[in-house]
This record gives structure tokens, C-alpha cells and sequence, in this order.
């Protein structure tokens, strides 16, 4: 893997950016004739479509061997939630209230929404010129393919569930995403697309979902690499996300029963992907203390990890993953009412003051804001942290919610929630049983807030919140400012074809 990295890079510096954001044309013809003809060339080109999606998620690059680690997305879906508490001269605060200026425009929000954009066009650029210029074993094509329709869907779903105007909220005639299918060919202000609706965008993200799923591999992943690359799997889970994300918050029954099928479709796969009620794995399989200073990845791993990107911590080798933003905590800090949620023993937020038992909420650096808190899940202060796309944990509180919608109170759901609510006890707590809830409500809420618990950090707390219809930080945000609005550059270069969210016009 590290060897296709590293061609990856050369590749990609010499041949084959199409665009550093959305103004560059891309390059000739024949680069794309040479480099699409081979399975070699075609997988580094691939490789690099999986190290964009790393960039929207955590940062962009500086350079070509790093990344500045900034968490774009990863941030966004944090940041004016209750897991994380940001400083007066943050300059994200505006995150809190949605009250973005010029500033913001020019720097995060454009960002994230360029990041993504051009990974994008990677994906557009393999599935083309696959089918166009691809010369070598037919089974080996469409998997590529598959994978890069998958991490389409993907980036879809990310910009979605971030600029979409009543994406999380059920409003399907709501603005959604610019749809980009083929590669990118220089701008021209006569073929600026408008934006889809949030329908069509969820359509074009099951439509890739579908047509990957029979080409994408069923292997067993045994090793950490197996689990960096798109498989059966891991398109089941993303549809299962895909699902929650769209039905919940008008609790649409025929997506929740979507949703908790595809949920099934991983619970019950027996290919080593495995849930472990262990509590000391959080924090020596999942979020392992990567080395630094060798040419390594993290020895561990989790079996209950789906889809990742390890952190390499040689800069040669294209050092990726969420930076030293959370250790230092010079921007934010985990909320200490936020700690508060995790009783004793609760070994994802609770520090034994007697053992100092390392749990997922830790102090970080001990010279920035040592009184402070911070998640071990970035605990390498270098920026060598492993950046998780889908792991099990979700997979299983996504099968509680949507069955928990469809059935009421139920065994089915209790048995996922116990699972994610004990395993990180030395001493297991005692289960929550069909007569612990009065109401459907009262257990859907319960599951919420494991999933907070839980996830925390990851990138999900925000898109929750939303869909749910429950208030962020700060709780006079409405609804239409929960997403970001639409860079104003992108507005200005439409002219006028590109809308604004309402909530920020």
C-alpha cells in the first residue's frame, strides 16, 4: 500500500491533476490514454481518489506530501455541537452561530466545498477514461470503477448532508448538490450547472451505491489494508447511513426498514468484521497512538473497523490523517458538560482520578490549555491520527434507531444499545430491558445518546442533530442555518445559476 501511495503521488504531481479547485482545466488527452490503459496506473490514479476523500474530510494539502489537517468535514460535523467547546479568538467560532462573514466565505466554507469537489472530479476522471481508454482485465475494471463510484457517493453525501438545504430535514425539493458526472473541462460560464434538488442528489448517491455493489470485492479483511479500499461491506453500511439520514427526520418507514436491512446486510456478514466488548480496545485497536519517526502505519486494528485511512507518519509516504487541531487544543476543547454524560467506568469519557487510566477523553498536550480536555482519538500531537469513514459501532446504532422507528420498543434494539453501552466497562453495567422505556421515544432518544457518546468527534454529532430536529449549541440557530451557506465565489461565478441556501440570503 505504501509503495501505491507513493505512485500515487508521482503520478498525480506529473500527470494527472485534473484541478486544485474548480477554475483548472485538466491535462491532455494522452495522459489520460496512457494512464488509464493499465491496471498498475489506473489503481495509483485510484489511490489518489481515496487520498482526496481523506483531504475533504480532514484537511487539504499544503503541499504534496502532507496535508495541513484542518478536519474540514470531520470539523463542520463537531464544531456548535455539544461535544466540543471552542475559544473566544477561534477562528471557526462562527460555527457556533452561523453567522458567517467574508472571511469565513474565503476560507473554511469554500474549502471544504472546492476539497470535495475535486475529489470528485478524480472519481469522474476514473470512471471515464476507464471505459473509455481501460485495456486490461475486464473483472479488474469494474471493480475500479465500483470503488470510485463508491467514494462518489460518498463525497455526494458529505457535501449533502453539509450544503443541502432540507437534506437531513425531509424536503426533497430542497437544493442539493451541483451534480458533476464527467470530468472537469474548464470553466465555462455557458455549462455552469445549477444545483440538483435534494432528491435528485440522494437518487444519484443510491444510483452509484447500486451499480458498485455487484462489482466491488467480498474479501474477508484480514489485514488493515483490506480495510482502506471500498468493498460489499462497506457500500452496505454507506447505505445504510444513506437511509437514516434521509427518513429519519419525518421517520419514513420505507427508509428505516432500508435502513435496518442494509444495517443487517453488515451485522450478519461473518468476514472478520467483528464487534469486541472489550473495554481497553478503543483505545489500543481503535484509536491506536500511532509511532512516529519510522516509515509505519498503526500495527493495531480493529476488527469492528469497515473503511479507513491509516495514518502514514512519513511525510514521504503522503502523511495523511486529523492534525494537531484537537491535541493542542488551541481552537477548542471537548465540553466539559459534554464529559459529564460519561458515568464511572465509562471508559470512552471517564478518567479514573485514582489509576489515570487513559480513556477517549484525555488531556492532550500537557503545554497548550493544560487544564483542559481533549479526545484521544487524535491523540498524535504530529497529526499521525487514523481518519475513520465507517466502523460497526455506527453500523449497530444505526440498526437500533431505524428498528426502534419501525417496531416501538423492542429486543432487537435493546440488543445493539446494550452492546455499545457496556463495552467499554471493565465492569459491565446491567442491560436495559423491554420495561426500562415507557415510550418508542423515550428508547429512540436513549440510542441518540449513545450515538453521541459513541461517535463523538467523528464527524456525526451535527448531521444528528439535525435530522433529529434538535438544537445545536447554540439553540437559536434555526433550522435553514444548521448547513453551510454556498460559497459566495461559487454564487458569483454562476451567475446566478448556483442559489444560495434560504437561510442566507
Amino acid at each position: 500500500m505504501t509503495k501505491i501511495f507513493k505512485t500515487t503521488i508521482i503520478l498525480f504531481t506529473t500527470l494527472l491533476i485534473a484541478s486544485c479547485d474548480l477554475d483548472l482545466a485538466p491535462e491532455n488527452v494522452m495522459v489520460d490514454q496512457i494512464t488509464y490503459k493499465d491496471a498498475k496506473t489506473s489503481e495509483a490514479a485510484l489511490i489518489g481518489a481515496y487520498t482526496r476523500l481523506n483531504a475533504s474530510i480532514s484537511g487539504a494539502p499544503t503541499g504534496i506530501n502532507n496535508y495541513a489537517n484542518l478536519g474540514y468535514m470531520l470539523l463542520f460535523g463537531e464544531l456548535g455541537t455539544p461535544t466540543l467547546k471552542q475559544r473566544e479568538n477561534s477562528s471557526m467560532i462562527n460555527m457556533d452561530s452561523a453567522n458567517y462573514n467574508s472571511s469565513d466565505h474565503e476560507a473554511y466554507i469554500i474549502n471544504i466545498w472546492r476539497t470535495t469537489y475535486n475529489a470528485i472530479d478524480y472519481t469522474n476522471n476514473i470512471i471515464t477514461n476507464i471505459i473509455k481508454y481501460g485495456d486490461y482485465e475486464k473483472a479488474t475494471m469494474d471493480m475500479h470503477i465500483a470503488e470510485a463510484k463508491f467514494l462518489r457517493a460518498y463525497l455526494y453525501l458529505l457535501l449533502l448532508q453539509t450544503y443541502g438545504d432540507g437534506a437531513l430535514t425531509g424536503d426533497m425539493s430542497g437544493l442539493g448538490a451541483v451534480l458533476r458526472l464527467t470530468p472537469y473541462d474548464g470553466y465555462k460560464p455557458e455549462d455552469v450547472s445549477s444545483r440538483a434538488t435534494v432528491g435528485e442528489t440522494y437518487a444519484q448517491i443510491l444510483k452509484d451505491l447500486q451499480e458498485a455493489l455487484p462489482f466491488l470485492s467480498n474479501n474477508n479483511a484480514t489485514t488493515l489494508v483490506s480495510r482502506t479500499r471500498a468493498t460489499k461491506t462497506t457500500a452496505f453500511a454507506l447505505l445504510s447511513r444513506v437511509y437514516l439520514y434521509r427518513g429519519s427526520s419525518k421517520n419514513d418507514l420505507a427508509d428505516m426498514k432500508l435502513a435496518s436491512d442494509y444495517a443487517d446486510s453488515v451485522l450478519l456478514n461473518t468476514k472478520n468484521y467483528t464487534f469486541s466488548t472489550s473495554n481497553t480496545h478503543h483505545t489500543t485497536w481503535t484509536f491506536p497512538l500511532n509511532a512516529t519517526g519510522a516509515e509505519t502505519n498503526s500495527a493495531n486494528y480493529s476488527d469492528e473497523v469497515i473503511l479507513l485511512s491509516p495514518c502514514y507518519t512519513n511525510a514521504t509516504s503522503y502523511a495523511n490523517g486529523v492534525g494537531s487541531s484537537f491535541y493542542n487544543k488551541s481552537n477548542f476543547s471537548v465540553d466539559p458538560d459534554f464529559i459529564a454524560l460519561y458515568p464511572e467506568g465509562d471508559r470512552r469519557g471517564y478518567i479514573d482520578p485514582a489509576t489515570s487510566v487513559v480513556s477517549l477523553i484525555w488531556q492532550g498536550s500537557q503545554t497548550s490549555f493544560p487544564s483542559d480536555k481533549t479526545s484521544y482519538k487524535f491523540n498524535n500531537g504530529s497529526g499521525y491520527n487514523n481518519v475513520l469513514y465507517i466502523r460497526l459501532s455506527e453500523v449497530k446504532l444505526t440498526k437500533a434507531e431505524a428498528y426502534a422507528r419501525m417496531n416501538g420498543i423492542n429486543a432487537e434494539s435493546l440488543k445493539h444499545l446494550n452492546d455499545i453501552n457496556k463495552k467499554t466497562y471493565a465492569t459491565k453495567p446491567a442491560d436495559f430491558t423491554l420495561t426500562s422505556f415507557t415510550t418508542t421515544q423515550e428508547l429512540i432518544d436513549r440510542i441518540l445518546l449513545e450515538r453521541m457518546k459513541e461517535l463523538a468527534f467523528e464527524g456525526h454529532t451535527r448531521f444528528d442533530l439535525i435530522r433529529t430536529n434538535r438544537p445545536l449549541r447554540v439553540s437559536t440557530v434555526p433550522a435553514e442555518k444548521k448547513i453551510l451557506p454556498v460559497p459566495d465565489y461559487e454564487v458569483r461565478i454562476s451567475y446566478g445559476k448556483i442559489l444560495q441556501n434560504k437561510g442566507f440570503r
